[in-house]
């Protein structure tokens, strides 16, 4: 995946998305945003479970320089758009975290609240 627009970046070039699919079934998934300067700036980590079409958001990270560009949106809403009419939730969080994920579970009416996993086969560590 490539491509990732961020209309915010100080120089106006595109930031990179990058995959880095699971080992094991229901293995964690990780994706990688790229700056202009190649280096990570974020990163969200996830598992999901296709049978009872469930998932749970196990860490997200923007870079601080970063912060309050909607990166963090963005990557949770690709993730929620690749798996359509999952359930989710999420690991422990920061007060920063309940605020941001209180905010995305108005916004995308998917509840995105800390929990135990939703499914067995989703283990509660990473």
């Amino acid at each position: 995946m490539t491509g990732f627009s961020d209309d915010g970046s100080p120089d106006g070039r595109p930031l990179r998305l990058s995959r880095v699919t699971a080992a094991a079934p229901n293995g964690p998934v990780e994706l990688l945003l790229t700056g202009p300067c190649g280096r990570v700036i974020g990163r969200l980590r996830f598992r999901t479970c296709r049978t009872c079409r469930t998932g749970r958001i196990l860490d997200l990270w923007i870079c601080d320089a970063w912060h309050n560009q909607g990166l963090g949106r963005e990557l949770v809403c690709f993730v929620l758009a690749q798996c359509r009419d999952y359930r989710w939730n999420t690991t422990l969080q920061s007060r920063t975290g309940l605020a941001f994920f209180a905010a995305m579970t108005r916004e995308t009416a998917v509840s995105l609240h800390h929990g135990s996993p939703l499914c067995p086969e989703l283990p509660l560590v990473a």
